[in-house]
């Protein structure tokens, strides 16, 4: 009967699907996700993604420059923005951040993400 239970237990075990990774407004863990615009983020698709960490800024692609609405899905890192006049908004793991067209015109330009936890780094 031990040996029934055992060898049962062993299959449940090797049939398991792994657990999916964190992802929120369709974006996948560990990735920071870029929405071009308002209609993107409505039906949470990212229109590109980042998720190398770097000390140098990445120049965002077609799909990114000018975005509407970031995504961080990192568990402790931050994600730096660089507008085309140089000005840099932080979004730490887990945040969003919207392009408020009545704010000061903030076209991301440019991305950095950064092994640190918290936007005072």
């Amino acid at each position: 009967m031990l040996s029934t239970v055992l060898a049962a237990s062993s299959l449940m075990m090797l049939g398991a699907a792994p657990v999916p990774a964190d992802t929120a407004f369709g974006c996948e863990y560990p990735k920071v996700c870029l929405y071009l615009h308002t209609a993107d983020w409505t039906a949470r698709q990212a229109t590109t993604s980042y998720s190398q960490v770097t000390s140098h800024w990445q120049k965002l692609d077609e799909q990114g420059r000018h975005a509407y609405a970031i995504y961080n899905t990192r568990n402790d890192d931050v994600a730096w923005l660089k507008n085309d006049d140089g000005v840099v908004a932080c979004v730490g793991p887990h945040e969003k951040w919207f392009w408020d067209e009545s704010d000061y015109p903030f076209r991301v330009v440019s991305i950095k993400i950064s092994d640190g936890p918290t936007c005072n780094d």
